[in-house]
């Protein structure tokens, strides 16, 4: 599973306006995003009773974004906010239900419940699908009531990967992925996965890397970084 992520103890609930533009859309001087990973599925001694979710290879997060549309193109091809309502990723065969999540009130992000583990959120004070910026659709990587839960496989994914997220509106955002890595919680990279882009882009996230027995938590998180390449109906 995914636990919440969340921001400094008294800092304000991030909202997305036209003057955090220039800046990350989730405020990084006041936010420590940290993807907790809480895992319940154990036997006895918080033993795993799958295997291990995969893991990128180091050169799968090598790759750097793709060149954007020049700025007279772009307002052609770019699209209005809409919130997403399903996700399919074909190479790793993805489809899933999304569904509008904000923060909850301790001010984290908030996730699916555990009992609905193959739905996945999109963080709606953000960016939509095919708006400026870096949209953020959070899935769990495992849930003890059926294993393997929506994201287990991100980290199968790799650089050239399509991503369709269809919206509210009817149009289909296809997204095109760069990158894929994996990341220590304890060194998440803030500015790298949420800060502004001006040509909108995706994030996929789940908890991966090693599991920590002791603890019943993954120690890190799988990012996948998406290009939008257009859309369809």
């Amino acid at each position: 599973m995914i636990a919440g992520i969340t921001r400094a103890l008294g800092a304000p609930a991030p909202v997305m306006t036209a003057a955090l533009r220039r800046v990350p859309w989730l405020n990084i001087s006041s936010v420590t995003l940290i993807v907790s990973g809480i895992v319940v599925a154990f036997i006895g001694h918080n033993t795993l009773r799958w295997s291990p979710p995969p893991l990128p290879p180091a050169w799968a997060a090598a790759r750097q974004p793709p060149r954007v549309l020049p700025a007279d193109r772009a307002h052609d091809v770019l699209l209005p906010r809409s919130n997403p309502v399903s996700i399919d990723i074909p190479s790793i065969s993805v489809h899933a239900k999304i569904v509008p999540l904000g923060l909850n009130p301790d001010g984290s992000i908030a996730v699916p419940p555990l009992s609905r583990p193959m739905e996945t959120s999109w963080y709606d004070v953000g960016p939509a699908p095919g708006q400026p910026g870096a949209a953020a659709i959070l899935g769990h990587v495992d849930a003890a009531s059926v294993g393997p839960a929506v994201f287990y496989e991100l980290g199968e994914l790799r650089p050239g990967a399509r991503i369709f997220v269809r919206l509210r509106s009817g149009r289909t955002a296809i997204f095109e992925t760069y990158s894929v890595a994996l990341y220590a919680k304890a060194k998440f990279p803030t500015h790298r996965v949420y800060g502004y882009t001006s040509w909108p882009t995706l994030r996929l996230i789940s908890c991966g890397g090693v599991f920590d027995p002791k603890t019943g938590h993954y120690l890190g998180n799988i990012v996948a970084f998406a290009s939008y390449v257009g859309s369809q109906r």
